[in-house]
């Protein structure tokens, strides 16, 4: 049972970026837009707006209380930060983000993701060009190839959505480099998540995944369904173990994260085969205390949407 403490993306820490942030116009406080409209703000906030009201003028969407400007969702290229795993990053052939390490990281996630293959690169700042590490990991779904026959029959067209790399150990002022995608069709993510990797526990049997829907399905009174489709999560109830002495430093670790959504995975080896990952928050937990020996824990972990 372990956990990725998030560290935030802020301007200084996304150097740069092959996905374009001109989704709509830049906001100008000397244009006047009509009801409808949408906007970028990228200095400060990278997020679309839409205009509420006609001849609107001088009204700064990013200081807007509701009454001008309505906000819509992150810029395409900053959608990968902002904590929304269903609204996704999309680009031609590949994504590319270059990162600056702002604080220790030494794990990496990735949500909601759509492509071939996934590569984190690490370069220290003694080192220019030269990679302190280099990992790639396909994506491709072959899980269901167990034969000969199977091997030329089956249509390899589902992606693993999530992929995690751990064993980095980018400092401060490292440049990590990520690229989705070979530069064929179209790549797409949801969530990146990276920060220093923490380990609580063991993950036991009994921890358990699933899913849940805010899709409304209605029938009427002649039997015909509605159905609207909307954002799931992934929920994940944990059992690790840990040693009873262990309680005071597992507290706070969870204490620090009661209002922040973490990664939280049972091993590296369950991630991609049986999907033990989420990017969620906990509601509550109990560590029961043992004199001597070991406390087993269950952590309930609501995924994010």
């Amino acid at each position: 049972m372990k956990l990725i403490q998030p560290i935030t993306v802020t301007n200084s820490v996304l150097a740069s970026s092959n996905v374009t942030e001109d989704d709509y116009p830049e906001w100008s406080a000397g244009t006047t837009y009509a009801s409808g409209d949408f906007v970028i703000v990228t200095g400060t906030t990278h997020k679309v707006y839409q205009s509420a009201i006609g001849s609107n003028l001088g009204n700064n969407p990013v200081t807007d209380d509701g009454a001008n400007w309505v906000e819509i969702s992150a810029t395409n290229r900053w959608k990968a930060f902002d904590q929304r795993l269903a609204d996704r990053v999309q680009n031609s052939g590949s994504i590319t983000y270059s990162l600056t390490a702002p604080s220790l990281v030494t794990g990496i996630a990735f949500f909601n993701a759509a492509a071939p293959s996934v590569r984190v690169q690490v370069t220290g700042t003694d080192s220019p060009g030269n990679e302190v590490f280099d990992e790639k990991q396909s994506l491709v779904d072959d899980t269901e190839i167990v034969d000969w026959f199977t091997f030329f029959t089956t249509d390899i067209s589902g992606f693993v959505t999530e992929v995690l790399f751990t064993g980095m150990a980018a400092y401060p002022g490292y440049t990590i480099d990520i690229t989705i995608g070979d530069g064929s069709g179209t790549a797409y993510v949801g969530q990146i998540v990276m920060g220093k990797a923490l380990t609580l526990g063991e993950t036991l049997e009994g921890t358990t995944i699933g899913l849940t829907s805010f899709s409304t399905k209605e029938v009427d009174s002649f039997g015909s369904w509605t159905i609207v489709p909307r954002a799931k999560s992934d929920p994940v109830n944990y059992d690790f173990a840990m040693p009873a002495s262990a309680a005071g430093r597992v507290k706070r670790i969870l204490n620090s994260l009661r209002d922040t959504p973490a990664v939280y995975f049972a091993d590296e080896s369950l991630v991609s085969s049986l999907g033990a990952m989420t990017y969620g928050f906990f509601q509550d937990y109990e560590i029961p205390l043992r004199k001597n020996g070991v406390s087993i824990v269950q952590l309930e972990i609501e995924g994010l949407t």
